[in-house]
């Protein structure tokens, strides 16, 4: 499986580390890349070879998941040959209008809002999580 988070941000990250930690941890599972947009307006869509990836925005009013139940839907998606999935970070004005359109699905990672390195960092832990229970790991505890 590969996975790509595209988010819409300028800069560096303060949770780079940590983000390369839970990638290393995810790499006997799947391969991580990150793709920053750095200008974009509205009419913004994802780059053309995202676009045959199953598109996840992640929005404030998205789906909630538990951890087993994100595992386990992850785990249907992979069932349904879905085998690129690709996150979009809204930017700060939110979502923008070129890449809502092309949203397969919405994902909450909470009802908070949160900056993009935290976003990123919540996003891979969850997936790590995620792709752990999928590949029957012990390291998940309630």
């Amino acid at each position: 499986m590969q996975v790509t988070i595209v988010s819409f941000v300028r800069g560096r990250s303060d949770f780079e580390e940590a983000e390369a930690e839970f990638v290393r941890r995810m790499s006997a599972h799947t391969r991580v890349a990150h793709e920053t947009v750095k200008s974009w307006s509205d009419t913004t869509t994802l780059p053309k070879n995202l676009e045959r990836g199953h598109v996840v925005g992640l929005c404030i009013d998205g789906k909630v998941f538990d951890s087993e139940g994100l595992a386990d839907h992850i785990g249907r998606l992979q069932q349904q040959g879905r085998s690129h999935l690709v996150f979009v970070i809204g930017a700060a004005d939110g979502m923008p209008a070129g890449v809502e359109q092309q949203l397969q699905e919405r994902w909450s990672l909470s009802r908070l809002t949160f900056s993009h390195g935290l976003a990123r960092l919540l996003l891979l832990e969850v997936l790590y999580r995620s792709f752990d229970l999928l590949h029957g790991g012990g390291r998940y505890h309630k």
